[in-house]
């Protein structure tokens, strides 16, 4: 389900693009306002008002105000509303008059940015509409200021024109694949959901499926009065119920990890704590440990009950791994540098092959008889929630190695 995640990801990538075309179209509106309030301004040579204030700059503020109200709350939808189209249609009108009346150039690019804008945010009957708006302005202008030119108004009108085809046509490419990106993301969430209920569904049958048939065989030895049995059965009844709400708990951590509670800790002592705990264990195993701590270790901003949980996790993983061994080494290491903190946990155990590897965090992916496959899961989530990530290298019959990291300033 990891990988279902990492593409996910690249889903969510992909429709970075579209969602960068469209931030720059916020860039093209920008700019033409800009160019707008200039144009105005040299125009109409705005003078100083009485009450001290300079009313170009009035001008402008109140321009910009509009027109940022138009920002606001246009490109959200997929259709304009009507304050929208009337408020650029207004601009419109003045661009359009400004360009007939200056002969400017700058107002001959500017007046294309409109149908450009349109194009890059709508579908194409909007594109159309302002295209079509423009050049009606432009020919109303031109004929009220009788500065009509054909074949120069001919051509720069049938530029509008083709320039916001082109960039409409580009961008309902993009629009169609974001919709498939987008589908293609709903797949994605409901394999991912049908997998963890197949997961949840096979492990939580086979506890009940135990506990049945004991319930069965107390009901057949109690007519024999059979203490003993009772008694043996009872117990495994007890195990398995207590093997099912471990599997919910470690689901439930799982699906709603719980907010790391940080204060300052040294990893150092996180460490120390886990080795003495499994001390014994190694030695009734015949595993040595070996245990490497930097001893200028820096505290860093953690939760240490989740990250001993994790270390934990992935030591027993380890130690398990080394029981058909000859050779039965398992080492703890710890080390940093600039930014980060690291603690490396490696054993000489059964190793991994690379389709291992690739799904060892996958929910409800295990390798182990009686294991649920949430264990890494979790520990994954957990350090991914200290803004850290968790490194494996293994290599089949010779090892596998460990390597968390978590960034010392976070």
């Amino acid at each position: 389900m990891r990988n279902g995640a990492l593409d996910l990801v690249n889903v969510l990538k992909a429709g970075y693009s579209f969602n960068r075309i469209r931030q720059f179209s916020f860039v093209v509106e920008y700019v033409y306002l800009a160019f707008l309030c200039i144009l105005i301004i040299k125009r109409y040579q705005p003078h100083g008002m009485d009450f001290g204030l300079y009313s170009p700059l009035i001008m402008d503020i109140s321009i910009a105000l509009l027109y940022s109200i138009v920002l606001y709350y246009s490109g959200r939808e997929k259709e304009p509303s009507t304050f929208e189209l009337v408020m650029r249609f207004l601009y419109l009108f003045i661009a359009a008059k400004l360009m007939v009346e200056t002969g400017n150039p700058s107002v001959q690019i500017i007046i294309t940015m409109p149908t450009v804008i349109m194009a890059l945010r709508y579908s194409i009957k909007y594109t159309l509409l302002t295209a079509f708006m423009t050049s009606f302005l432009i020919l109303i202008n031109l004929k009220i200021f009788e500065q009509f030119q054909l074949d120069y108004i001919f051509i720069y009108i049938s530029f509008i024109w083709v320039i916001g085809l082109l960039v409409n046509t580009s961008m309902e490419v993009e629009r169609q694949m974001q919709e498939e990106r987008l589908k293609l993301q709903e797949r994605e969430k409901l394999a991912a959901i049908g997998q963890m209920a197949a997961g949840i569904a096979h492990e939580v049958r086979n506890p009940l499926t135990t506990i049945k048939g004991f319930v069965q065989l107390l009901y057949k030895y109690n007519l024999m009065k059979d203490v003993t049995l009772q008694t043996s059965y009872l117990a495994m009844i007890d195990k398995e119920i207590d093997r099912m709400n471990d599997l919910l708990k470690d689901f439930l951590q799982f699906a709603k990890p719980n907010r790391p509670k940080l204060a300052m800790h040294n990893i150092n002592y996180t460490v120390e704590d886990i080795a003495a705990l499994l001390e014994a264990h190694c030695t009734s195993h015949c595993i040595k440990m070996e245990i490497d701590l930097n001893a200028d270790m820096p505290n860093i901003l953690c939760d240490y009950d989740q990250i001993k949980q994790v270390i934990m996790n992935i030591t027993l993983n380890a130690i398990d791994a080394m029981q058909n061994s000859e050779n039965k080494v398992f080492g703890l290491k710890t080390s940093f540098d600039q930014n980060n903190i690291y603690v490396s946990i490696e054993d000489t155990g059964s190793g991994m092959t690379e389709e291992q590897i690739r799904r060892i965090f996958d929910p409800f992916y295990t390798t182990k008889e009686n294991g649920t496959g949430l264990g890494l899961s979790v520990c994954y989530s957990i350090i991914e929630n200290h803004q850290g990530k968790i490194e494996v290298e293994s290599k089949l019959n010779q090892g596998t190695e460990f390597k968390i990291t978590i960034p010392r300033f976070n």
